[in-house]
């Protein structure tokens, strides 16, 4: 019980102040580490900044795909398929740090992921009212490797996980507190924003609020939902105003409808050959991390893998069961309310099994997967193997570390983080 013990008290001493500087050690820590692009930062962080040059995304030379040459973009504008918002943000540290400096291109990403760590202990806080149990999924998403990976390079899920992590946040207060009507207000707004980043935020919207109706019984709220849509068109206010990608001057409504649907057309299809793609029926599973990066000089390796700390997703599979079970018992408005986001950021890439998809997607929804953890383990008040499987989730995240920070290894120090040949 010393261990339980040690625990209980930094995190009555201190709070969730070591769970959050644990987080942003381990996302801010060589972030302009590799100095080039990683991954699809060859779209977003080329978009970024273009829109900041032009108020839209422009196209860039051809064959220039693994290189970030601020000179070589062309005067079109180019055709993308999720909203603004997202690369506004990243831009926005290329413009504070430069365009050329790659902790400019992440610092944003790396401050959303911070951000969700506190959001997560907030949400636990709300669920559980204990501070104790609040900490254990901040923790677990603070040495989370696909969080950490997600969170040190600029792409948009990570942008998106801290949004909806906000809306469900925000969802609480409106069960929890007086004048409920403020609290969706934000939401809607929130998740708009988040919508403008990817659509996946839009399903959470509408998953939150189907639950405080049914929650609720009453519909007047749902006046609130076309707030999503202001900040969601504001969000393009650049592409209306210096006619972006298929802008027509004589019909810019019509024109921006159309652009949608060839959006979704693209979303809806998306059908082709990846290295790395793997259903989302094996995400849990983790059986294909995706490799971000991979250089091998002289046997000395350098990788950025978003491989998911083995403890906490085969452990969240064992307490997804559990809560399922409970559920078919007893119902409760804890149980449907963790529920809810999972169901929101898995349900719809599980209707489309033959759309190329990635593991890394599922970070969107991973902080429900921390808090099915800590449910099932408040609920059987598991102390002790909260403890005992909080202190191997951090040995293996110090393990792992190499790979989530790019850190240059022997290559067969590499191998032995190969635990599956898929993984490969």
């Amino acid at each position: 019980m010393r261990l339980v013990s040690w625990f209980r008290a930094i995190g009555d001493r201190f709070g969730v102040l070591p769970v959050l500087s644990l987080a942003a050690l381990s996302r801010l820590w060589g972030l302009g580490s590799p100095n080039k692009l990683v991954f699809d930062e060859t779209y977003y962080v080329k978009d970024a900044y273009t829109l900041w040059k032009a108020g839209h995304e422009l196209q860039w030379q051809p064959g220039d795909v693994a290189n970030f040459t601020p000179s070589n973009y062309l005067t079109s504008p180019e055709f993308v398929v999720h909203g603004p918002l997202g690369k506004w943000l990243i831009g926005l540290g290329m413009q504070l740090f430069g365009v050329d400096n790659p902790f400019g291109w992440r610092i944003v990403t790396a401050l959303a992921g911070i951000l969700a760590v506190w959001l997560l202990y907030l949400v636990a806080l709300e669920l559980f009212g204990s501070k104790r149990w609040a900490l254990l999924p901040a923790f677990l998403l603070a040495i989370d490797g696909q969080a950490i990976v997600i969170s040190r390079t600029a792409i948009l899920d990570g942008l998106v996980m801290t949004a909806v992590l906000g809306g469900f946040l925000l969802l609480l207060k409106a069960i929890n507190r007086v004048n409920p009507a403020k609290w969706l207000t934000w939401m809607a707004l929130l998740l708009g924003a988040g919508a403008a980043i990817k659509w996946t935020s839009a399903l959470f919207l509408l998953v939150f609020f189907a639950y405080y109706t049914l929650h609720t019984k009453t519909w007047k709220h749902l006046s609130l939902l076309p707030l999503a849509l202001v900040t969601y068109l504001i969000s393009w206010t650049g592409w209306f105003t210096t006619r972006g990608w298929g802008f027509r001057s004589s019909d810019p409504i019509g024109s921006f409808i159309s652009y949608h649907q060839q959006m979704y057309h693209f979303h809806s299809t998306l059908s082709m050959q990846h290295p790395y793609q793997t259903p989302a029926s094996t995400w849990l599973a983790m059986l294909r991390p995706t490799s971000f990066f991979f250089e091998n000089q002289n046997g000395v390796v350098t990788a950025i893998s978003p491989i998911g700390n083995p403890v906490i997703w085969f452990g969240g599979i064992v307490a997804l069961g559990f809560l399922f079970s409970w559920f078919v018992t007893n119902r409760d408005r804890v149980s449907v309310l963790v529920f809810t986001g999972f169901v929101a950021g898995y349900l719809p890439w599980l209707l489309y099994p033959n759309r190329t998809s990635f593991q890394f997607y599922s970070v969107v929804f991973e902080p429900w997967i921390l808090l099915v953890i800590t449910l099932m383990a408040y609920r059987y008040r598991a102390v002790r193997m909260a403890s005992v499987g909080g202190t191997l989730a951090f040995a293996i995240f110090i393990f792992f570390l190499p790979l989530y920070l790019g850190l240059p290894i022997p290559l067969g120090f590499w191998q032995l983080h190969m635990w599956l040949p898929t993984w490969i």
